[in-house]
């Protein structure tokens, strides 16, 4: 994980302060405390943090209307990582967050142990680019090979999020092959970590992090993130 990041921690306990502190200790972080969300809301209009840490849910005020605020185009913290932190009771509320506010949700219980290892992939998210390339993805599972054919909705060099006509469950495995106008292919593999919200979001989808790259297709999606291209409708 990079030395020398902001956190900001919102809405938790003081006991629970205490473990995230102990959690994020060894690596240098700057860590700022806000008891409840006005309070984390006043320290975000005024500088950027790198993640943010949210007990979820926040106490009177909505998660909804927090993440709203942090995301606004004027908000410094528009494009800082966000990490839902919530009981298992609240755990599938939670998850209904990713891709609108937050990035990922961890339980309570395991706050201490593997928030280091959560936030490592958020601290220096690149910016997302809306590109509709065509994807085939490779399933495996009970000896067979599934392919789905999708497209991207939008790609960074960590992920993207695909529309897919058949949703697969967070966890899945998969080879990626994401197809480049006027060049090779990209080929790797990856991991489920969302499904798009029914109702929340206009087309199913997956949200697919990055686990690796075949040789030489790292640098393919790099030129073709760099290169200036008219926006997507």
């Amino acid at each position: 994980m990079e030395n020398g990041c902001e956190l900001l921690l919102v809405g938790f306990e003081e006991a629970m302060r205490g473990r995230v502190l102990e959690g994020v200790a060894r690596f240098g972080h700057h860590v700022t405390q806000a008891e409840d969300s006005s309070a984390a809301l006043q320290f975000a209009a005024h500088g950027r943090y790198d993640a943010l840490v949210v007990s979820h849910p926040l106490g009177a005020a909505t998660t909804a209307g927090f993440l709203h605020a942090v995301r606004g185009p004027e908000s410094p913290c528009r494009a800082s990582g966000v990490v839902l932190v919530a009981q298992e009771r609240w755990r599938r509320d939670a998850e209904e967050y990713i891709g609108h506010g937050a990035n990922r949700v961890m339980p309570l219980d395991q706050l201490a142990r593997t928030l280091p290892a959560v936030l490592q992939p958020l601290l220096r998210i690149p910016p997302r680019s809306a590109l509709r390339l065509p994807v085939r993805l490779e399933v495996a599972g009970n000896a067979l090979l599934r392919r789905v054919l999708c497209e991207t909705v939008d790609v960074s060099m960590h992920g993207a999020l695909l529309r897919v006509p058949h949703t697969l469950p967070p966890g899945t495995d998969v080879r990626f092959q994401i197809f480049l106008p006027g060049a090779s292919p990209v080929f790797g593999e990856g991991r489920v970590v969302r499904q798009t919200a029914q109702g929340r979001e206009p087309y199913p989808g997956i949200g697919v992090e990055f686990t690796g790259f075949d040789r030489g297709s790292e640098g393919l999606l790099a030129d073709r993130l760099s290169t200036p291209h008219a926006p997507m409708a």
